[in-house]
């Protein structure tokens, strides 16, 4: 049990105190209620509670972090893909509290989950009956993928197919992207139409090129697409999650894994990304959970041990 914090959760957006019992949460409340179950429960010091972040696109290759790194940096999943072997080996060195959803190469096998780079996907006859995500690295193919999907786009979405976009994708694919109803996961640093894609009801998910996971998600909050941050940390998180068929991940509510970082923060604010409303504000009766202000000049937040 935890107390004397703030807590990210939909369950109740004022809560200060979390408890979990068995790998779940049992409880989501106030101090007092907290210590009143567990006169041992532990002082969060004012610290902040989240769910875990996803990487939700991680090509392993020779300058690719490890897991440990990742564990560190507040990542409780990784969505790995490469050879079989690469991998084993990033499994390898993953810590306690580290889950991997692992997409090997269509090449490695029979695989329930699978990636391909986008020239091989365009080569198959035949769509394959597996989960399969699919690297994507310029805009022409793009176009030639959203064009393949098209024509079986409920086989797609069955399966659970996915698209890593590893460039900033241009706005004349928004809306193919929107109607496709295929995951796709795009990283925030490159400038990206994120606004435009979520209003069009695209399934987006975070990779992560920064040293910080809340690095990530400034960079969705940020410029001229911009996105709120409560809309860049579900992306982050919940949404991640989705993509990998698990539709209960990425929330603090009971009953929900208990998938819990702690972060030390500077404050908490409810942020918006439209510069003609206030960007800033600390007011509770908006009922939103807080989270960590993500103005340039502000430390990002940093994971601290349960």
């Amino acid at each position: 049990m935890y107390f004397g914090g703030d807590v990210y959760s939909s369950a109740d957006p004022f809560a200060t105190a979390l408890g979990h019992t068995d790998g779940k949460v049992s409880f989501i409340g106030s101090d007092e209620a907290a210590k009143a179950l567990d006169p041992e429960a532990i002082d969060l010091a004012e610290d902040f509670l989240t769910p875990g972040i996803v990487h939700a696109g991680l090509v392993l290759d020779g300058d690719s972090p490890t897991a440990r790194e990742l564990h560190d940096q507040g990542y409780t999943h990784v969505h790995a893909l490469g050879t079989a072997e690469a991998i084993a080996r990033f499994a390898a060195d993953a810590p306690e509290g580290l889950s991997i959803v692992d997409y090997p190469g269509l090449g490695d096998g029979d695989q329930q989950r699978a990636s391909a780079a986008a020239a091989e996907f365009l080569s198959l006859e035949t769509l394959p009956e597996t989960q399969l995500f699919v690297l994507v690295d310029s805009n022409e193919r793009l176009g030639e993928v959203l064009e393949s999907l098209r024509t079986d786009a409920a086989h797609a979405q069955r399966h659970g197919y996915r698209l890593l976009l590893d460039f900033s994708v241009d706005d004349g694919h928004v809306e193919a992207l929107g109607r496709s109803g295929v995951a796709i996961t795009l990283d925030p640093a490159l400038p990206q139409p994120l606004s435009h894609l979520l209003a069009a009801g695209a399934q987006v998910s975070f990779c992560h090129s920064q040293s910080s996971p809340w690095a990530t998600v400034r960079s969705a909050v940020v410029g001229e697409n911009g996105i709120g941050a409560r809309a860049a940390f579900n992306a982050a998180t919940r949404f991640a999650h989705r993509a990998a068929s698990n539709p209960e991940g990425g929330v603090l509510v009971p009953g929900a894994a208990a998938d819990i970082v702690r972060w030390k923060v500077e404050r908490l604010v409810v942020q918006v990304a439209d510069p003609r409303v206030a960007a800033w504000s600390t007011d509770p009766r908006s009922g939103t959970p807080g989270l960590p202000e993500l103005a340039p000049d502000v430390p990002l937040p940093t994971r601290i041990a349960l």
